[in-house]
């Protein structure tokens, strides 16, 4: 004998299965959310420029000794970016063994740059030293685990030691390009609630053991695309990139809208000029080093 299920039973097990998806939904919602916001809830440490630089206009790329700023406490790096407080961020050019440089495009939804190609890259957070931003750069946006990092007896420079994805070792020589980390300095204007990126930039050559279809790595989620190119073809590439988009963001630069200063919209497959000629700097010592 089929037994029919009274119009309230029916309601309950409706009610119950619909608080099931709720749960579900609000908790998978809570957790991508809280996954998202994590880059802007780190706190960095930030600084004020020593007495000798009162009262100027740090250029752009102007070589700073880190041991000279004065600490101004820790924020997070949303509320450095808004009030333009100085920083300190790390740029990683990998190299494989058979000397091909990483790239990594980002994804379509982060709020910076979004769709432009990159090096490898990471704010200090506090509490941190410069060696110690580098390795977790490597953990976290390749998918590396440290099993041994050490400064070089040439300082600055890191030996460390990883375990990749397919739970092979590598080791990895890491090098500082500048004698110092550069003034890089950007005005993102109304398009980003007029944020600065003021920050002293490490730049880094980090050197893998193996070809890098050897290495087993994991992108970071923000990567959309990633490519290995030459020396050479890095060197064409940021040439025309500059010569197609330069010049059009000097005609938009130093803009101010309601006193605010504006450096100009994205431009050209590395995001702006300020970043450009970062990589550019990069590019220089690298042809003077390899």
């Amino acid at each position: 004998m089929i037994r029919i299920w009274p119009h309230r039973t029916y309601g309950v097990v409706i009610v119950f299965l619909l608080a099931c998806f709720l749960h579900y939904f609000f908790w998978h919602v809570d957790v991508v959310a809280s996954t998202a916001t994590t880059k802007e809830q780190e706190t960095v440490p930030t600084y004020n420029f020593p007495p000798i630089y009162a009262g100027q206009v740090i250029p752009h790329l102007t070589p700073i000794n880190p041991s000279t700023l004065i600490p101004r406490g820790s924020y997070p790096i949303d509320a450095a970016h808004r009030n333009g407080y100085l920083h300190t961020g790390h740029c990683l050019f990998i190299m494989d063994e058979s000397g091909l440089l990483l790239f990594l495009k980002r994804s379509s939804d982060v709020v910076t740059c979004p769709s432009t190609w990159s090096i490898l890259g990471e704010h200090s957070i506090a509490n941190e030293l410069a060696h110690d931003t580098v390795v977790r750069g490597m953990e976290e946006e390749l998918g590396l685990k440290k099993q041994l990092s050490t400064l070089g007896t040439n300082y600055p420079s890191i030996e460390a030691d990883f375990q990749t994805m397919s739970n092979n070792s590598i080791h990895v020589a890491i090098q500082n390009i500048t004698q110092y980390p550069l003034y890089y300095i950007r005005h993102y204007g109304p398009r980003l609630d007029n944020r600065i990126d003021s920050q002293l930039t490490y730049l880094w050559l980090a050197r893998l053991p193996k070809r890098h279809d050897e290495i087993h790595i994991k992108l970071d989620d923000e990567v959309a695309d990633h490519k290995w190119i030459s020396l050479e073809e890095f060197s064409d590439w940021i040439e025309a990139d500059a010569r197609d988009h330069d010049k059009e963001e000097e005609e938009q630069n130093l803009r101010h809208h309601g006193g605010k200063k504006d450096d100009g919209p994205p431009s050209g497959d590395f995001c702006h000029h300020t970043i450009r000629s970062l990589y550019a700097k990069g590019l220089d010592n690298l042809k003077l080093m390899i």
